[in-house]
């Protein structure tokens, strides 16, 4: 019988759910801070515990199997938008799929008996180069889907686009265009660009040296390029208004001087 090190099944289990929490808000676009992805982390890594459990019936285990999921989620993200969770969810279960068939390709290519199975759960002995490989392999995969789904991505749809800070909003229309690949240098945040005029209600809009995170970003155009100034705002909400369909983003919001749409990356609304 093969021994398990609960201090090995901890910090792997700590180091692939912090991977994979991270991977779900940046699919999702959902905003995740380092401190609260390492706190979801964590309580994730707790579940791992399950593994000594003895043999249970079978639809208790999977039960515990969905909340082994369902905590570090929504430890993550939280209930306040349930469209949110589920989808974070269901995009956190996917990652954990392809990763888990990722290790076991790994296991098999290689001919190591790196994978232990102990009844519905598997224990990976600790092995810095295949976590190593194994999160390239996955970070590989997930660039080549983002540009894919980017590439062909084509609608008509209309949107409005919900900025809020502190307790003012502002509302605009949105335009999905691929072309805006525009993102932060320093944190990797996609940035919606808006006219200035469309966020006259947000009063610091006026002087955004005044706003959460704000600073300069270079940018380039057909026509040019130069500096944007750019914050992060409390709340985006990016709403269909063909279907209805919002979804939260974890963005920056740049301010041009003179736009007529506030144009964002289709990704951002289309996860999954």
């Amino acid at each position: 019988m093969r021994t398990i090190y609960i201090d090995v099944l901890l910090i792997l289990n700590l180091y692939v759910n912090w991977l994979l929490l991270r991977s779900t808000a940046r699919l999702t676009h959902t905003r995740l801070s380092g401190l609260r992805c390492m706190i979801a982390a964590a309580a994730g890594s707790l579940t791992s515990l399950t593994i000594l459990l003895p043999a249970l019936h079978p639809v208790l285990t999977l039960i515990i199997k969905l909340l082994t999921a369902v905590i570090p989620v929504s430890a993550a993200f939280g209930f306040a938008y349930q469209r949110t969770f589920w989808r974070c969810l269901a995009v956190f279960l996917c990652i954990s799929f392809a990763f888990a068939g990722l290790c076991i390709g790994l296991c098999t290519l290689s001919g190591t008996n790196l994978l232990i199975w102990s009844g519905s759960c598997i224990y990976l002995h600790f092995s810095l180069t295949a976590l190593i490989l194994c999160t390239a392999l996955s970070y590989f995969l997930l660039k080549i889907f983002s540009y894919v789904r980017m590439k062909y991505f084509h609608s008509d749809e209309s949107y409005e686009i919900i900025v809020r800070v502190g307790i003012h909003s502002a509302i605009a229309e949105g335009l999905a265009d691929t072309g805006n690949s525009l993102t932060d240098c320093f944190t990797g945040s996609p940035v919606i660009v808006c006219g200035k005029d469309m966020l006259s209600s947000i009063p610091d809009t006026a002087k955004p040296q005044n706003l959460k995170g704000y600073r300069l970003i270079p940018y380039e155009t057909i026509s040019g390029g130069g500096l944007i100034p750019v914050f992060r705002p409390d709340e985006v909400i990016i709403r269909s208004k063909s279907t209805g369909h919002m979804r939260s983003a974890d963005v920056l919001i740049g301010i041009a001087e003179s736009q007529d749409h506030a144009i964002f990356n289709p990704n951002l609304f289309n996860v999954l």
